[in-house]
């Protein structure tokens, strides 16, 4: 009764598996190329940030001897 109910199926269709299964393989590597590009623009902002910062603590410096000229 309880099939009648459902629906009667033999198993999963191998085609729709095997559909997924790429579908799957396909995110999980984008989902991996997304975390390099994460990881590499980190990188590459705390190698601006810390250029930033010394060129503020310069201009600063700079700004603090002149004043004591």
């Amino acid at each position: 009764m309880a099939k009648a109910l459902l629906g009667y199926s033999t198993g999963p269709d191998p085609r729709v598996s095997h559909r997924l299964a790429g579908e799957n393989r396909l995110l999980r590597q984008r989902v991996a190329d997304l975390e390099d590009m994460v990881l590499r623009l980190q990188h590459e902002n705390d190698a601006l940030a810390s250029v930033a910062s010394a060129s503020v603590d310069e201009a600063v410096a700079r700004d603090t001897s002149l004043a004591h000229s």
